[in-house]
Formats: structure tokens, C-alpha cells, sequence
């Protein structure tokens, strides 16, 4: 929603939106993984430099609590939040926590010493939002399963999209499985499927994860060309989104059982060939 010229386009959403601020940070990083040079180290330097600046920056030392919180105002991934009294999004805190680790390692590849502000805001950094043995959506939003379980489950990328900064993998791999179960996944959008098969892969449920890239919901379809019909035509995040999940689901991610296909079942019920891929951070 920003045009070239780096002006937003009329939006009571677009403005407060800060979960794509660490999105040059995680394209930096996946252009490391196909091109581990000082050349590229040196391409990226001013964008994951100037983003984490940004993302310490933003973060705002809460006296009380002694933690760094983000929020308010802000608009959070599903876009239903009230953005005067939004704190501690659960996907946004996970983000901050990727994009300032990736940037500390970006410095120590180039040799340069931590950067001390980014450390005091990473370490700093208020927990993830936790609810009767569960994660939520944001701090206090003790309604993530009941009023609020209709727009994208934000909740899960973090261990999903994400590698899972700041994340217990029990509560998480909980998480997921009530997501799955109780999510109203007819008013989703196309690209919820893929994440959540992201989740699932990640948090050691591989059926669970073909069940969301083939969950019957009519948001989850595509049209005869292949562009998706479950947003806005043509909704572009969706065809990403499966690219992305089908080829996490193939070649892996850090830290994933060392076998083929780890994302899907080992049970016999399908075989999975592919080539040419990059495992996900």
C-alpha cells in the first residue's frame, strides 16, 4: 500500500501497519542463503542496517515492566486490533526478534562488533502473550479463540513463517492444534492455509499441515489459470504462500528432522522428489 515514491495510499489501516518492517531483513537473509559472499553482505548492508535502526527505534522501554513493547498505536497482521490500545502483538514480537538477530549477524559476518542498542532491545524485548497454556494473538486479548479467531492466525507465524524466536515449542505445537480446530476458516484469507501448513510442518504435525494446503474452505481455492480466488482478485499472497509452504515442506528448515520431506508424513502416503532448493530459515 506504499507507491514508489514512498507515499501510502489512502488507508485508516496502511499507516499503522509495522509487521513488513523486518521483510528487507528476512529477503537479505534468504539471498545469504543462495549467495554466502562478502558481495552480498555488502548489497544488504544499508537496507538490514537502516531496518533494524528503525525496529530498535520503535521499541519503547515500558518503566513498569522494565521490558521493550511495541505498541500502541499500531495495526497488527489481521487488522481487526484496536491500534490506540494494540501492545505486544505476538507475530510483530516475533519479528522484531528475527530482524534484530539476523542484523547482529550481519554485522559479525561484515566484522563488526554488535550493535548495543539493538542488543538492549532484542534481550529486552517483552514475551510473547500467553493465555491458559496457549499463545494469543496480542498482550491481554484473552478472546483470540472465541470473538476474535476469524482474520489471519497471526499466532502461528512466528513458529511457521518464522523459525520461532522467542517461542516455548510446547505451548506453540498447542497453539497450533487449537488453531487448527477452531479457527473459522471460511472467513480467512488464501494465504492463512499456507501458513498454517507452515505451523504445522514446523511443529512436528505433517498431516495437519497437508490438511490446511487442501482444507476445503472456499477462501482456499484457485481458478483454472491458478490465480487464487480467496481474496481480492487476483490475491497474489496466496500463490506465494503455497509456493513457499510446498517448498519449506520439501527441502526443510534449520533446525528439522534430518530426512526428505520433512514437512510431510513419513508414513508411506506419498513420495516427494524435488531439486534445486534452499532450505527456510
Amino acid at each position: 500500500m506504499v507507491g514508489p515514491d514512498g507515499r501510502d495510499s489512502p488507508s485508516l489501516v496502511g499507516p499503522l501497519l509495522v509487521w513488513q518492517q523486518p521483510n528487507p531483513i528476512y529477503y537479505a537473509a534468504l539471498d545469504y542463503r543462495l549467495h554466502p559472499t562478502r558481495a552480498t553482505l555488502e548489497k544488504w548492508r544499508d537496507v538490514v542496517f537502516e531496518s533494524a535502526e528503525f525496529m530498535a527505534s520503535f521499541a519503547v522501554l515500558d518503566k513498569a515492566s522494565g521490558k521493550y513493547v511495541l505498541g500502541p498505536p499500531l495495526k497488527t497482521v489481521p487488522e481487526t486490533n484496536n491500534p490506540r490500545k494494540t501492545i505486544n502483538p505476538i507475530f510483530e514480537l516475533g519479528y522484531w526478534r528475527f530482524g534484530l538477530r539476523t542484523a547482529q549477524q550481519w554485522r559479525e559476518r561484515l566484522g563488526l562488533p554488535p550493535n548495543v542498542e539493538w542488543d538492549k532491545v532484542l534481550h529486552g524485548l517483552a514475551p510473547l502473550p500467553v493465555g491458559e497454556g496457549v499463545y494469543l494473538m496480542e498482550e491481554g486479548m484473552t478472546d483470540t479463540f472465541t470473538k476474535m479467531n476469524w482474520e489471519h492466525p497471526s499466532l502461528i507465524g512466528v513458529r511457521g513463517m518464522l523459525p520461532g524466536d522467542g517461542v516455548d515449542p510446547a505451548t506453540m505445537r498447542a497453539t497450533v492444534r487449537r488453531v487448527m480446530a477452531e479457527w473459522q476458516w471460511d472467513r480467512c484469507w488464501g494465504w492463512d492455509f499456507p501458513m498454517m501448513a507452515m505451523a504445522a510442518a514446523r511443529n512436528g504435525e505433517p498431516a495437519m499441515a497437508l490438511d490446511a494446503l487442501l482444507h476445503p474452505s472456499k477462501r482456499n481455492s484457485f481458478n483454472e489459470v491458478g490465480l487464487s480466488t480467496g481474496g481480492p482478485h487476483p490475491y497474489f499472497p496466496s500463490n506465494g504462500g503455497l509456493l513457499t509452504t510446498v517448498a519449506m515442506m520439501a527441502a526443510g528448515w534449520d533446525g528439522c528432522p534430518g530426512k526428505n520431506a520433512p514437512g510431510f508424513p513419513d508414513d508411506g502416503s506419498w513420495v516427494v522428489k524435488w531439486e534445486g532448493l534452499k532450505n527456510a530459515p
